[in-house]
């Protein structure tokens, strides 16, 4: 299957006519009716219905149209955006980072010797009220309403500390009296941590919080007390501790790249595909126990 047979299918569906598909795309109608026979016999499935010299989409062809007609106008839009030279300087980029934040340095620097045009606004703490539409991208592990979300990494999150620990596994049920270092309850990484526990009907407690996850990470860090370490957006910090896994059930996450719109323009498509990228990368060097 290549292009040509794509676009002869495409013509011949939008026409239902050999004769005017042919007419339409320069060439004869003996080699139109050959690439759709060859269409045919290589996805094994009739896609017209041919009812002496008129042809018809059945429910195959139909359902198949459908998806190509997306692919070559989302391919025609592409050829469009690099015909004329890229051009990365139209608007800045805002992202906001409600998690990931350890991986602002990465992403700034990929950006500025893939795209060095390119403008960024990154924003990390901002208040409960604030208008997400300003943002071409959220870094969330929460999806939100009405935009387009898609899931970039999913990480297992570790209890972690200073000092040495005999085993490898932890139960939740025994964390209940350890005084820990935490992020505030607004916070992604903090909601997911009482979501766990209050599934479980365990209490936790926080002797420290901050709303600054490098001063949670830096405390834990200097052995001052307990925390919670995902595998890979903390992966620096938790090369240095003692790692623990939950048990019985693993405390998990999931990170999403979300946007306000579904259909992204020429520079919002590169810098997505640049942070999917680095968070692909980070994943595979993600700490393992």
């Amino acid at each position: 299957m290549n292009l040509t047979h794509l676009r002869y299918f495409s013509v011949v569906a939008s026409q239902q006519s050999i004769t005017k598909a042919a007419e339409l795309l320069f060439v004869s109608q003996s080699a139109v009716s050959k690439t759709i026979k060859q269409l045919e016999s290589e996805l094994n499935v009739k896609l017209f219905d041919r009812i002496g010299r008129t042809i018809k989409l059945n429910r195959a062809g139909k359902l198949f149209y459908s998806y190509v007609s997306d692919s070559l106008n989302l391919l025609d839009r592409g050829v469009s955006a690099v015909s004329g030279g890229i051009q990365t300087s139209e608007q800045p980029i805002s992202i906001l980072f409600e998690v990931g934040s350890t991986l602002i340095p990465q992403i700034v620097n990929r950006i500025q010797q893939n795209l060095p045009n390119v403008s960024l606004n990154i924003a990390q703490h901002v208040q409960m009220d604030t208008d997400l539409e300003q943002y071409d991208f959220i870094v969330t592990t929460r999806k939100i309403p009405e935009y387009f979300v898609a899931p970039v990494i999913s990480e297992e999150i570790f209890v972690g500390w200073k000092s040495d620990y005999p085993n490898d596994t932890v139960q939740a049920s025994t964390l209940t009296n350890v005084q820990f270092i935490g992020l505030g309850t607004h916070n992604q990484l903090r909601k997911t941590i009482d979501t766990y526990f209050q599934e479980q009907q365990l209490p936790i407690k926080f002797k420290y919080e901050t709303d600054d996850p490098a001063t949670v990470r830096g405390l834990i860090d200097e052995g001052v007390g307990v925390g919670f370490i995902p595998a890979v957006t903390w992966q620096t910090v938790g090369k240095a501790l003692h790692l623990a896994r939950l048990t019985p059930h693993t405390m998990r996450r999931t990170i999403y790249l979300c946007s306000p719109v579904h259909q992204l323009n020429d520079i919002q498509r590169e810098i997505s595909n640049e942070l999917v990228e680095i968070f692909v990368s980070a994943q595979k060097k993600e700490l393992k126990i």
